[in-house]
């Protein structure tokens, strides 16, 4: 795993390249799931969620989402792929952008802000392809305010 900022706790290069192993990968390398005291199990919420209906949305981005008890705000993490994730996309494409969610249902206002600020995010063709290539665009202005909302973990509807 290589982190892509080394202040980044949101962000990882992903080495897997299949959908379940990636999700892992985010999960237990990005530091801002290391708060949930029972990863393991919020692990296997994400998979089981995944294994209901691929959470993967096409233009090789994928939301994979849980739900744990006990957490008192939405932490999101990014995995990039530069291979891509095989990932039974709508489109049939690699997942390149891989967003893992935790919330709780105490949350679900908070979630679904933070879900609709990446999907805005993201929509963008410019926005993908300055996050796949990161470590040469974290001058952009629109990674730097990605980065930034990333990294405070304070998704807000604009």
């Amino acid at each position: 795993m290589r982190s892509i900022d080394k202040e980044s706790s949101a962000v990882c290069l992903l080495q897997s390249v299949d959908k379940y192993e990636a999700i892992v990968e985010v999960i237990e390398h990005c530091s801002v799931f290391s708060t949930i005291a029972d990863r393991p199990s919020f692990i296997r919420q994400v998979i089981a969620r995944e294994r209901l209906q691929s959470t993967g949305i096409g233009h090789g981005v994928a939301i994979a989402h849980g739900k744990v008890k006990g957490i008192e705000e939405v932490h999101i993490a990014l995995g990039i792929s530069v291979e891509g994730v095989s990932y039974e996309s709508p489109d049939h494409l690699p997942v390149h952008l891989l967003f893992v969610i935790a919330s709780s249902k105490a949350l679900q206002k908070e979630y679904l802000a933070s879900l609709s600020a990446i999907l805005r995010a993201v929509r963008s063709d410019r926005v993908r392809s300055l996050l796949l290539d990161l470590q040469h665009n974290q001058s952009k202005s629109a990674v730097r305010q990605f980065l930034s909302m990333m990294e405070s973990q304070h998704f807000t509807i604009q």
